[in-house]
């Protein structure tokens, strides 16, 4: 596998990655076709569907609330070869949702760590527990996946640097479909102001994002285990990237 292979460019997604070939600190590797980052699924093709069941996608795990599910179902809800199953997040949207509160996307990420600690546990315990590959998504791919993946890959030792190059390259990869997006919003009368506030994928933000794991849980194994990820779940997400 090379980086370049990293991408899977389907015509009916636009930010779909594998996060192999990532150094540990202990001087391992994570595995390529083992973890898979998407935006939503909704629109694949039959030659994309084929393309992921070649990649040996056994498990797809979507982070979006009920109702993003019913209007945009996931081509693989039904499908009897990859287990499916919607694990959502973000529990609600509402006035005040840590969407709504969130001043920017760095602050959004620190709340669904501190907010959403029992929905995390549940999502990283079902890919600790699945079997591999497995493709987590939500919408856009960045904001949900990005936390989860962060994450995962923490568990498994990659660095903070690391984990936010991987994080940064959703940002040139969604600027149509965030451009899509917006236009529907404006179209249906919606004011943008917290969707421009929230569209960014910066690099900064999710190394401020680790720095405050650290400096308020004491880094990402403590964090899993504050929240209820057992030994043999923390160790099974590990064993998941690696071997």
């Amino acid at each position: 596998m090379t980086p370049e292979q990293r991408y899977l460019r389907l015509e009916g997604a636009h930010n779909v990655r594998d996060v192999g070939g990532y150094p540990t600190a202990d001087g391992r590797m994570t595995q390529w076709r083992r973890l898979l980052r998407a935006d939503s699924l909704h629109r694949l093709t039959i030659d994309d569907q084929e393309r992921l069941r070649a990649c040996g996608v056994r498990t797809i795990i979507d982070l979006r609330l009920p109702f993003e599910v019913k209007h945009n179902p996931n081509v693989f809800t039904d499908a009897p070869d990859i287990h499916y199953v919607n694990l959502p997040l973000i529990t609600e949207r509402s006035e005040t949702s840590i969407e709504s509160r969130a001043r920017s996307v760095g602050e959004l990420y620190r709340l669904m760590l501190d907010e959403c600690q029992e929905p995390i546990s549940q999502v990283l315990a079902t890919i600790a527990e699945s079997e591999a590959p497995v493709l987590v998504h939500c919408f856009v791919g960045k904001d949900r996946t990005g936390l989860i993946t962060a994450l995962a890959l923490g568990a498994a030792g990659v660095s903070v640097e690391t984990i936010a190059d991987d994080y940064a390259l959703s940002e040139p990869l969604t600027v149509s479909l965030i451009a899509e997006i917006r236009a529907t919003l404006l179209r249906l009368g919606y004011d943008v102001a917290r969707f421009d506030r929230l569209s960014p994928a910066p690099r900064e933000a999710m190394i401020d994002t680790m720095i405050y794991l650290h400096e308020r849980y004491g880094g990402v194994e403590a964090y899993l285990a504050s929240i209820g990820l057992t030994v043999a779940q923390r160790d099974g997400l590990r064993r998941l990237l690696l071997r």
